[in-house]
């Protein structure tokens, strides 16, 4: 045994048990994962993007195949995985892991909405920002409620506490605040319903009402029994489904309306009479009081349009488009009015026109009583609203006198002439007078403003060329009715030297 075990040296047992080589050459593996890749991927690849349509339904035999043998393996699975996905199984449990103690959202599990009601979360009648029912939609009121940041606003009559209606920032779309429409008008029109809760409502359920998408905000009300009287609903204060939110994640939420400096320090409710925040400045959007000294109400202005273009032929569709017209009837400078001085009945300011003072603009009478004296016997009768005078003046006047144009008269006129380079147009003499007898308010267009007007009308109808380079503002109009473009293109070198320049508004030549 001994030799035996000697004679087995360490060669012998090299040859019993010999070494691992390196392992395959490297283009072997490369071969191989090429070949995979080729087979497996390209392969597929494209024979089904060739043949798409004629595989996928003899495809769809093994797809079905695989299903049937792989069932019985997948179907325990699938319902082992279903009873530990269940609530009180594995997924809750998995969940309470992952959220441990510090998810600021547990309170929300356990059923915070429930034990709050809505008092708690209230905002006080006091805080609240509301609006008179007999408010009328200015520019001041439309810039408080840009600057109150809020969408829904309530808004209440006599006192605050009696909430009548609800008024959404996206009913002010179409309001103009040159309009200074009554806010009762809007409110009336939209009739938003109101919905009320009380104090003691959890909010559970407030949050459920909100879901329903009837209302985003409540009015809080409560019994109010105390006293010997009647008992009677007193309104608290308003709940919004932002406060319900907050609520949950114990947080506040700011939007853009709002500073982080408000939620430490309630501020007060902005009063319409306040003047604007710095930040917020809305002057840009208003125009001063000196430009609209006088008010027309929007049936006044769209009464004029209709009988300017109907029954003066110098404005009719056919010279001034109605939009034209439309535009130069709410120029500030257009709008006069004149103020009747019982002490001095003979007053300058009295008179619109004077029987031979030359004068270049039109006139149309919209409210009061005028006096007019004609001809050389010195006639004297009334006119009312809806006479106008001096249309002679704004066509190509003469030094032959004129009489009066009345609203019960049909005239004709020639079209408007160009006027020649280096002329100078002479100036319109009336041969009467007319003098006011009572306060009026009247549309007076000058001349230069009536041909801008004309102006205006034919650059809409044409589009800009080289050849039609001629049609510019007149020089010293007050009336921009041409747009930017029209405007920037013409320049002083292609004005016209040979028109006068215009008056200031308010001013009447003839006095």
């Amino acid at each position: 045994m001994g030799e035996r075990r000697s004679a087995l040296g360490p060669e012998s047992r090299a040859r019993d048990f010999p070494k691992h080589g390196p392992g395959l050459p490297p283009a072997t593996v490369l071969g191989s994962a090429g070949l995979m890749f080729l087979v497996g991927e390209v392969v597929p690849a494209a024979v089904s993007g060739r043949w798409t349509l004629a595989l996928a339904p003899r495809a769809l035999i093994l797809s079905r195949l695989a299903v049937l043998l792989t069932l019985p393996v997948a179907l325990p699975v699938g319902q082992l995985l279903e009873l530990a996905a269940r609530p009180g199984r594995l997924r809750e449990r998995v969940l309470e892991l992952a959220r441990g103690g510090s998810d600021p959202y547990s309170d929300l599990s356990k059923g915070v909405l429930p034990c709050r009601t809505v008092e708690d979360v209230l905002t006080p009648l006091e805080d609240c920002f509301m609006l008179d029912a007999s408010t009328v939609l200015d520019f001041g009121v439309l810039a408080s409620i840009m600057q109150s940041g809020h969408t829904r606003i309530p808004v209440y009559e006599d006192e605050r506490s009696n909430i009548v209606d609800m008024l959404y920032l996206k009913d002010l779309a179409f309001v103009d605040p040159e309009d200074c429409t009554p806010l009762s008008t809007i409110t009336r029109f939209y009739s938003h319903p109101l919905h009320f809760v009380f104090n003691d409502t959890k909010l559970d359920a407030v949050l459920e009402e909100f879901k329903r998408g009837k209302s985003h905000l409540a009015i809080v009300q409560k019994v109010n029994n105390e006293g010997e009287g009647d008992p009677f609903y007193e309104v608290l204060g308003l709940v919004t489904l932002e406060d319900v939110i907050e609520e949950i994640i114990k947080s506040e939420i700011l939007d853009e309306s709002e500073d982080y400096r408000d939620t430490v320090v309630k501020k007060k409710p902005v009063s319409l009479s306040a003047p604007l925040r710095q930040k917020e400045e809305f002057s840009l959007f208003k125009v001063s009081d000196d430009d609209y000294k006088v008010k027309i109400s929007p049936q006044l202005l769209l009464a004029t349009q209709r009988f300017l273009s109907r029954e003066v032929d110098v404005f009719s569709p056919l010279r001034i488009s109605e939009k034209v017209l439309l535009h130069l009837l709410k120029h500030p400078s257009v709008n006069q009015e004149v103020r009747f001085d019982e002490s001095d009945r003979l007053a300058a300011h009295h008179y619109l026109y004077q029987r031979s003072q030359p004068v270049d603009y039109f006139i149309l009478i919209l409210q009061g009583r005028v006096e007019v004296e004609i001809g050389k016997e010195g006639l004297k009768f009334e006119n009312g609203a809806f006479t106008y005078y001096g249309v002679s003046a704004l066509t190509a006047p003469s030094s032959v006198h004129q009489s009066p144009v009345s609203s019960l008269q049909s005239i004709r006129h020639d079209p408007l002439p160009e006027p020649a380079e280096g002329t100078r147009l002479s100036a319109y003499c009336p041969d009467y007078t007319v003098r006011a007898l009572s306060d009026l308010q009247l549309i007076k267009v000058t001349r230069l403003q009536y041909l801008n007007a004309l102006l205006a009308t034919r650059a809409q109808a044409v589009p800009q060329s080289p050849e039609n380079a001629d049609l510019q503002a007149v020089p010293g109009s007050q009336t921009r009715l041409l747009g930017d473009k029209t405007a920037a293109a013409t320049g002083s070198s292609h004005s016209r030297p040979g028109l006068p320049a215009e008056e200031s508004p308010g001013r009447n030549p003839g006095v």
